[in-house]
């Protein structure tokens, strides 16, 4: 029966072998499948032998439906899931938990694999808290949707001091889920038997969904349904970390801050939550591991015996691995002429490091972990805290590690304008001589997570005094603080510092969100909504009678994303006045039927946050004239920008030189009182050789609304009243 009852899942069918018959009879007529299996079950002889039973439900299962049995499958690998040896390990030590009343009866069976069925069938809350221990781990190896803070205190914490209702109705009230969530905490025993981490379990109604179901007489039906959305957290007081696992990053950071605020009582006001991201971009030019000075006394030997580089992207690496006794800096060097080669931009994305050491009793040991990428590194899987902390030490000593944290509420008001200087730019990566022309501190925003280092330029264009604009190639060493550079077409150059020529990524994501909470007076409700990566809603605000939705608009300046957040502003088609507020200057007073504000122009200096009755009277003065105005306007910022009023109609953005001049002609027109103008004066004052071809896809939307042809060969702009 073992070989034949699930092919290809040999482990599944070893429990339907090998568990107690009794538990799989139980298994079986669980209410997921006794609709269809029951009645066979029923008939069968109770005082049967062992394996006669065991035969009759082999020949049963065989005989589903391959849709039913997959039912069954799926639920058997849980089940074997939880009989390897970490995750059993798991369950026996949260079965001392006397809350979950499952010690005797976990005692009472003769395998691990008894074990886990009896705890799948007869203690379900000690099986789905194994599990979700289990999947922390995942979470923790992939990091995908895993993110861990560090807290400057060790807070004590056990999971029967957790207000669940409180803390539910907190979460839920943030993230903006109406309907609630659920908050169950546990205690995460150690080896030792001791609690060390507190794990949460947060559920959320997910989106409704449907699906047609075919009744008993044939018919079908939908059937409506909200499957839960999870998030766990795991709170460790020994390693002073708070780990989320959520598909949302912003929902991530949003949860780690209010437990550690609300549950734990920590000032994240002052002392704000800080996370680890790695820097491998030191090992461009070596490979070396000098052992600091501080941790000589416990550190004997330090090296790479691996290293991957990425040679220009990530579909094309190297991976170079020795011997711990091995020199990998010179084997590199001769293998690849250079560690990482300047044609194609490679650049190392997996290092090995291999530490021998000694402890406070004399006693030698090796600690050996990877780190890849930014934030992936598997030493968090070290289960020896004294180890774990040693190679922590060392990654900060030799640059790898970088804290990176919020700032606090007197540095955030502090550097504010620089927040708002760089969400307004359009491009996503700035040179560190850039952002010093812009008055930016990138050091200390890099630690607070709003810029991240990506090494530094190769070749650059650099202003000199006596050739003008001219390419140098840049040339470092990876240890000195300058860089040189010399002329592509060869010939020294001069040296610059090495600052200058860093190249920073700007991290939009935590911009906005930082900027989002400048706007907390104006009490917020709902998620934040990506309409384009330059174009976000934020929520709801209470104006008045009426809810008004708030939007932030970046890059402003960009002629071709200012006229795209007009065009996707209008598209949302509600007819809902509200506001857009834009980082730093206003280039035109309205995006469709939305006032658009300045961010600057309304942060009370006291606060750093924004004056919200200000932005009232502000939008309250502005909103009517926007809305179906009264009048004709005409708006124009240089050659290539304007926008273009009508009655009846929202407030257009038009972007190029020929439609500016377009609209232009169209408005003296209106000006000077003239009916319409002819077609060819049109075509030889603004450059343009068809009216359809000029605006393309909008055209269909112009026509007739923005303007018309009054009569053959003659156009004018939609007007009623005249306004000069």
């Amino acid at each position: 029966m073992a070989r034949s009852l699930f092919r290809g899942a040999p482990e599944l069918s070893r429990l339907f072998a090998e568990a107690p018959i009794e538990l799989i009879s139980e298994f079986l007529l669980h209410s997921q499948f006794s609709v269809f299996v029951g009645d066979a079950l029923a008939s069968m002889p109770a005082d049967a032998e062992e394996q006669v039973h065991r035969d009759k439900m082999a020949e049963m299962l065989k005989a589903l439906k391959s849709d039913r049995a997959s039912l069954i499958e799926s639920e058997a690998r849980r089940v074997m899931r939880m009989t390897d040896q970490t995750p059993e390990a798991m369950l026996r030590r949260l079965g001392e938990d006397g809350r979950f009343s499952a010690k005797e009866g976990l005692n009472a069976q003769r395998d691990a694999l008894a074990r886990s069925l009896w705890a799948y069938l007869h203690a379900f809350p000690l099986f789905e808290a194994a599990e979700r221990a289990m999947q922390v781990r995942v979470y923790r190896e992939h990091g995908t949707l895993y993110e861990a803070w560090s807290i400057d205190a060790s807070i004590p914490l056990a999971a029967e001091s957790v207000d669940h209702d409180a803390l539910s109705a907190e979460i839920a009230e943030l993230l903006q889920h109406e309907d609630g969530c659920k908050v169950e905490a546990i205690d995460l025993p150690a080896e030792n038997g001791k609690s060390q981490d507190v794990l949460l379990a947060v559920t959320f109604f997910g989106a409704y969904a449907s699906q047609k179901t075919v009744q008993p007489d044939k018919s079908t039906k939908l059937i409506y349904f909200r499957p839960p959305d999870e998030m766990l957290l795991v709170y460790s007081q020994a390693r002073r970390r708070i780990e989320v696992c959520s598909r949302d990053r912003q929902e991530r950071k949003i949860v780690a801050n209010l437990f550690a605020a609300d549950t734990l009582k920590h000032d994240i006001s002052n002392k704000p939550l800080t996370q680890k991201t790695y820097n491998l971009s030191r090992f461009r030019n070596s490979l070396k591991l000098p052992i600091p000075d501080e941790e000589a006394h416990r550190v004997k030997k330090a090296s790479i015996i691996e290293v991957q580089v990425a040679l220009g992207d990530w579909s094309r690496k190297v991976t170079l691995s020795v011997a711990p006794d091995d020199d990998i800096d010179a084997i590199a060097r001769s293998v690849f002429g250079a560690i990482i080669p300047k044609a194609g931009g490679g650049y190392v994305t997996k290092v090995r490091f291999r530490i021998e050491h000694v402890n406070g009793r004399g006693r030698k040991g090796t600690l050996q972990f990877d780190v890849f990428g930014r934030n992936k590194s598997n030493i968090q899987s070290e289960r020896d805290p004294a180890k774990r902390e040693l190679g922590y030490d060392l990654l900060e000593a030799w640059g790898v590690l970088e804290r990176i944290g919020d700032l606090s509420k007197p540095q955030r008001k502090e550097k504010l304008p620089q927040l708002l200087t760089l969400y307004d730019l359009a491009a996503e990566k700035a040179s560190g001589e850039n952002l010093d022309e812009l008055g930016v501190d990138a050091d200390e925003l890099t630690g607070a997570g709003f810029l991240t280092r990506k090494g530094w330029s190769d070749v650059i264009l650099f202003e000199d005094d006596e050739l003008g604009e001219v390419v140098h190639n840049v040339e470092r060493d990876g240890t000195s603080g300058e860089a040189t550079l010399t002329l592509v077409e060869g010939g020294a150059g001069s040296t610059i510092p090495a600052d200058d020529i860093s190249e920073y990524e700007i991290r939009f994501d935590y911009l906005r969100d930082a900027l989002r909470d400048v706007l907390k007076p104006m009490n917020l409700k709902g998620r934040v909504r990506e309409l384009a990566d330059h174009l976000h809603q934020l929520g709801v605000a209470r104006i008045g009678l009426a809810d008004t939705p708030i939007y932030l608009a970046r890059a402003a300046s960009v002629d071709k994303l200012l006229e795209a957040s007009d065009r996707l502003v209008r598209g949302e088609g509600n007819r809902i006045r509200g506001i857009v507020f834009v980082p730093q200057g206003v280039r035109f007073p309205y995006l469709g039927c939305h006032v658009v504000l300045s961010l600057k122009d309304y942060i009370d200096a006291d606060s750093g946050m924004i004056d919200a009755d200000a932005v009232r009277s502000s939008y309250e003065a502005a909103i009517d004239p926007a809305v179906r105005g009264a009048a004709v306007h005409f708006r124009k910022q240089g050659d290539d920008a304007a926008q273009i009023s009508v009655p009846g109609q929202d407030p257009r953005i038009v972007t190029g030189a020929k439609k500016v001049k377009l609209f232009e002609r169209l408005y003296m027109a209106h000006r000077d009182r003239e009916h319409s103008v002819k077609l060819g004066v049109l075509k030889d004052y603004a450059g343009f050789s068809q009216l359809p071809q000029l605006f393309g896809k909008d055209w269909a939307e112009m026509n007739g609304r923005y303007l018309y042809s009054p009569c053959h060969s003659f156009w004018a702009l939609c007007e009623e009243p005249i306004s000069v």
